[in-house]
C-alpha cells in the first residue's frame, strides 16, 4: 500500500515539476524563445496553437466565420482548422482572460505529463523504456509542449480510453476524443473484443460524422497539406511531388493535382490494406476473448499512424501516437525488426532537425526522401502488426488468392 501511495505521489510531483516549469517559461518572452531555440525548436508566442482559438472566437463574436478568411484575419491564424466546438468551450471557460488561459495550459501540461509518466511506470523492458526517454526529449514532443496543440488533449483522452476496462468510461473518452477532432475515429479497433460494443461505436461515429458532415468539409478545405521534413502522410507526399514537378516543369500541375493526390491515396490505401492483410492472414488464432494492455496501445497509436498517413497531412508532433506502439512491437517483433523500428522512430521523432535550407537543394530532397521512407516503414510494419493483433479477434474467411 505505501509503494501504491509513492508511486502516486511521484506522479503528481514531478507532473507537477514539470508543468510549473514549462508556465514559469512561458512568463518571461526571452526566456521563452531562449530555451525553445537553444533546443532547435522554432518558438513564437508560448502555446500559440492553443492560444489561436482565442483567435478564432475573436473572428466569431466579431460576426464573421472563422472557417473563412475575413478583414481581420490573422497572417498565420486566418481560418479555423478545428471543430467549432472547441470555440464554444474557450467561449464558456472564458479562455481570453489571461489568468484563465494560464490555469487550462497549466491543467493540459499536467495531466500530459501525468499521462507519460503513468505510460513509463508500465512498461517492463528496459530497452522500450530507453526509446521512450527518447522521445520525450526529441523534436516532436518540445514543439508539441511548446506550441501546446491540442493533439495533446487527444493524445491524454486516447490514452484513457485504453487504461478504462468498463465500456462506458472507454466509450466516453473515445466519444470525446473523436468530438472534438476526427481523426481519433481510427482509434475505434479498441473495441474490437467485443463485436456488440464494436458496432455501437461505430454506429454512433458514422452518425455523429454525418451531423458534422458539412463543418468537416469546411476543415478539410482548410487544412494545410504540409512538403516539409517534419510532417507525414500522403498529402504531405502528394504536396511536395507536385512544388518539385512545378518547379521542373514536369507531370504534375495544378489542372491534374486533384485527380493525382486522391491516386495517391488509393495507392497508399491499397498497399496498407495488403499490409494489414499479410498480418491478418499468417497471425490468425483461435479467436481471444480480450486485448492485451500492449495490443490495445497498437491499435489504439497504430491505427490513429495509420489511418492519418493514408488520408491527410501531419506535423510530426502527431508522432506522439507511435509512442503507444513501441510495447507491442518490442515484445513481438524480431530482434533485427526491433532495431530497424527504434532507428526509424528515432531519426522521425527528430526529424526537425533536417528542416531548414533550401528545399530544392540536392541535399534537402535526398535527406527529405530518406526521412519519408523511414515513415514508410512505420506505417507498413504497423499495419502488418494492426492485422496480426486483429487476426485474434476478427474471423474472416478471404479467399481472393485461392483455386475455385
Amino acid at each position: 500500500m505505501k509503494s501504491f501511495y509513492t508511486i502516486i505521489l511521484s506522479k503528481l510531483f514531478f507532473s507537477l515539476l514539470l508543468s510549473l516549469g514549462v508556465i514559469y517559461l512561458s512568463l518571461s518572452h526571452f526566456n521563452w524563445m531562449s530555451f525553445w531555440g537553444f533546443l532547435n525548436i522554432p518558438a513564437s508566442d508560448p502555446f500559440s496553437d492553443f492560444k489561436a482559438l482565442n483567435i478564432f472566437l475573436e473572428y466569431k463574436n466579431n460576426g464573421f466565420d472563422p472557417y473563412f478568411k475575413n478583414p481581420i484575419s490573422d497572417p498565420i491564424h486566418s481560418v479555423l482548422i478545428y471543430p467549432s466546438i472547441w470555440l464554444d468551450i474557450f467561449d464558456y471557460l472564458n479562455l481570453e482572460k489571461d489568468l484563465n488561459f494560464k490555469i487550462a495550459t497549466f491543467l493540459i501540461l499536467f495531466v500530459y505529463f501525468f499521462v507519460l509518466i503513468d505510460l513509463f511506470l508500465r512498461i517492463e523492458s528496459k530497452s522500450t523504456k530507453f526509446l521512450f526517454i527518447i522521445f520525450f526529449f526529441s523534436t516532436s514532443n518540445f514543439l508539441l509542449i511548446e506550441r501546446l496543440n491540442i493533439e495533446i488533449i487527444l493524445f491524454c483522452l486516447v490514452y484513457f480510453s485504453i487504461i478504462n476496462k468498463d465500456f462506458l468510461k472507454r466509450f466516453f473518452f473515445y466519444s470525446l476524443a473523436l468530438i472534438l477532432k476526427i481523426f481519433p475515429i481510427f482509434s475505434i479497433f479498441i473495441f474490437i473484443e467485443k463485436k456488440k460494443n464494436f458496432y455501437i461505436v461505430l454506429f454512433f461515429s458514422i452518425i455523429y460524422i454525418f451531423i458534422v458532415r458539412d463543418e468537416l468539409s469546411l476543415i478539410k478545405n482548410n487544412v494545410i497539406e504540409y512538403a516539409l521534413i517534419f510532417a507525414y502522410g500522403t498529402l504531405s507526399i502528394s504536396k511536395a511531388i507536385y512544388f518539385y514537378s512545378t518547379k521542373l516543369n514536369l507531370l504534375i500541375n495544378d489542372e491534374n493535382y486533384f485527380f493525382f493526390k486522391n491516386l495517391l491515396i488509393v495507392g497508399i490505401g491499397f498497399l496498407s490494406v495488403i499490409a494489414i492483410y499479410v498480418g491478418f492472414s499468417l497471425n490468425k488464432k483461435k479467436i481471444s476473448p480480450a486485448a492485451t494492455f500492449n495490443e490495445l496501445m497498437l491499435l489504439s497509436g497504430g491505427g490513429i499512424y495509420i489511418g492519418t498517413f493514408i488520408f491527410s497531412a501531419n506535423i510530426d508532433y502527431r508522432l506522439v501516437f507511435l509512442i503507444l506502439t513501441i510495447p507491442y512491437i518490442f515484445r513481438e517483433g524480431s530482434k533485427n525488426l526491433v532495431i530497424f523500428y527504434s532507428i526509424c522512430l528515432i531519426v522521425c521523432f527528430n526529424s526537425l532537425v533536417f528542416e531548414g535550407g533550401n528545399s530544392y537543394s540536392k541535399i534537402y530532397f535526398i535527406i527529405g526522401s530518406l526521412i519519408y521512407l523511414l515513415k514508410f516503414f512505420i506505417l507498413f510494419f504497423n499495419c502488418y502488426f494492426f492485422g496480426k493483433i486483429c487476426g485474434k479477434f476478427v474471423n474472416i474467411n478471404i479467399n481472393f488468392f485461392s483455386k475455385n
